[in-house]
């Protein structure tokens, strides 16, 4: 893509990947290397306590879903749209910010140090008294959706940050209502793949892309994004907020940052829906839309 228009995208899409690796570095140096981390993130991961079985069993049953199979699914729907719309590389390029994000989520868990901070750490399993950061799950569910909305076409791309807003906040908080993960790994998770998928995307558009007209409207799909968020938000809080009233020290915590992850992980997608709300993808450099 050659004009003005597709090389702002490109370079808000480059800026944006330079914020998440920023959010992701200091995510991990505030929450991961600091007491006052530590005190938070385990106060809000013991808060889930808060919940009753039904959700917690609910998140898992969700989460035991993913496994090889899924992820080789998910990678051949992401490389199928993209065949269908006669966008092949593009299809490659999802598949391999969707990839790399997946990855590179494991490789970071074993490479980033974690160490006993405060006495509330010895209270944790073995399994989180070692790297967890990001959260590989929310990692899979975040960026799978920002895959889709990439190959999906400028018609419903607008309309799927809805989906994808929810895939990404189902993932990134069902993790910390499993007892999987805590927080600040799903925020970490955002984060990479914020970092992953805007890279593709913005490869994407250096190779195949050219502006099209906006079909969805903009206003509406936005307002319907934030106000799906706002919708999980306050039913996670109407669902807890009474039983974490008699454990503010922990319900609380859990509560704002359980929020916290919803609305990033909405607004990560409604970002990056709309960023690529006025771009399709060529046919083989020709410039005819696919």
């Amino acid at each position: 893509m050659s004009d003005d228009h597709g090389r702002t995208i490109q370079k808000q899409l480059l800026l944006a990947s330079l914020l998440c690796a920023l959010l992701l570095t200091a995510g991990y140096f505030a929450f991961v290397n600091t007491a006052w981390g530590h005190k938070v993130d385990e106060d809000a991961y013991f808060g889930r306590e808060v919940l009753s079985w039904k959700i917690k069993k609910l998140n898992l049953d969700i989460l035991d879903l993913v496994g090889k199979t899924a992820l080789l699914a998910a990678a051949m729907v992401l490389l199928a749209i993209a065949a269908v719309r006669r966008s092949a590389l593009v299809g490659i390029l999802a598949v391999a910010g969707f990839g790399g994000a997946v990855v590179g989520a494991e490789i970071l868990k074993r490479v980033l140090p974690w160490r006993v901070l405060v006495p509330e750490d010895a209270n944790l399993q073995t399994a989180f008294q070692a790297g967890t950061y990001p959260s590989g799950h929310a990692t899979i569910g975040t960026s799978f959706a920002m895959g889709l909305l990439l190959v999906s076409s400028p018609r419903w791309r607008l309309w799927l940050t809805v989906v994808g807003g929810c895939i990404s906040a189902i993932f990134a908080v069902g993790v910390l209502f499993a007892g999987w993960h805590r927080p600040s790994d799903s925020l970490g998770a955002l984060a990479w793949s914020g970092f992953c998928m805007t890279v593709a995307a913005a490869f994407a558009i250096r190779l195949r892309g050219q502006p099209v007209r906006a079909i969805a409207d903009p206003g509406r799909a936005t307002l319907s994004s934030a106000g799906m968020a706002i919708l999980l938000a306050t039913a996670t809080w109407v669902l807890a907020a009474p039983a974490a009233s008699n454990n503010p020290g922990t319900g609380l915590p859990f509560l704002l940052l359980a929020c916290l992850i919803i609305a990033g992980a909405f607004s990560l997608i409604a970002w990056y829906g709309w960023q690529l709300r006025g771009i399709d993808w060529c046919v083989g450099g020709t410039g005819n839309g696919g």
